[in-house]
């Protein structure tokens, strides 16, 4: 064997020492993995929404019309006999005159000069038949004068409502253009036909209501049913769906329902432009 072999073999001896010295040293134990992290999650609270609020800011309170056992509401146009609907169909056209200021709504008072004055002959007697209604029923004198200028009061006020303003006056524009561009021939014929127009203005602001006091009740029993929310407005009835107010009794004569006063305000009972001579107009 020669120097070199001898060389190389003793390096592998000595290599082959060494790892089987590696080889008896401690075994590497593998760490456990870390503990997986625990998040806690707490439930997000529901956010509330606002409370309903009554539609083009009506009162909170604001008595409405109840309707009948015949499915007529109680107001101040129900169950008129037709001298009555004429004068109504008047005076409410003659709030619409006064209270629709926009530019948009001058053909209402137009409209409603024009009618004055094609129809003086005709609301002249109107009125002096009415007149004579509340003498047959009230009898001659202060009495009867009294009880017909409340009665007018009333319907001025109903036309009046604030929050029905808008659904009103656009009924009341689109009467008085149809009558500026056809005027009526019978005053009494297009009062009969045109008061239910106005009529169904006020109509369209109670269902309002009536949508709102469902949501309202809603809204209550969810988010705030022990709460002063739920407590009954003034005149103790708590308002839990559309149906609402005391029922007429059976038999019993059903009166129209006036607005409350204090929330409407009285206007002057004489026509915007000088109409025919009427007692308490």
């Amino acid at each position: 064997m020669n120097a070199r072999l001898k060389n190389t073999l003793g390096a592998v001896a000595v290599v082959a020492g060494l790892a089987s010295l590696a080889g008896c040293g401690p075994t590497k134990v593998a760490s456990a993995p870390p503990p997986p992290v625990v998040v806690i999650g707490y439930p997000q609270p529901e956010a509330i929404p606002m409370r309903p609020l009554p539609p083009r800011m009506a009162s909170l309170n604001i008595v409405l019309p109840t309707v009948g056992p015949d499915g007529i509401r109680n107001t101040v146009n129900a169950r008129l006999n037709p001298t009555e609907a004429v004068w109504n169909f008047r005076s409410g056209w003659n709030v619409a005159a006064l209270n629709c200021l926009d530019a948009r709504y001058q053909p209402i008072l137009d409209g409603y000069k024009a009618m004055l004055k094609t129809n003086a002959k005709r609301l002249t007697k109107v009125n002096a038949d009415l007149d004579k209604q509340y003498r047959t029923e009230y009898g001659a004198g202060v009495k009867a004068i009294r009880a017909r200028e409340a009665y007018l009061t009333s319907v001025y006020n109903y036309f009046a409502l604030p929050p029905a303003r808008e659904y009103f006056c656009d009924a009341a524009l689109q009467m008085s253009q149809e009558a500026l561009q056809t005027p009526p021939k019978d005053i009494d014929s297009f009062a009969m036909a045109k008061l239910p127009t106005l009529e169904a203005a006020f109509e369209h602001f109670y269902q309002d209501m009536e949508r709102w006091r469902i949501a309202v009740a809603a809204w209550d029993a969810k988010y705030a049913p022990t709460t002063a929310y739920g407590a009954a407005p003034a005149g103790g009835a708590v308002y839990t769906n559309a149906t609402y107010g005391p029922q007429p009794t059976a038999g019993a004569p059903l009166a129209p329902v006036v607005p409350q006063a204090a929330q409407q305000p009285v206007f002057s009972s004489q026509p915007v432009v000088q109409g025919p001579p009427a007692s308490g107009s």
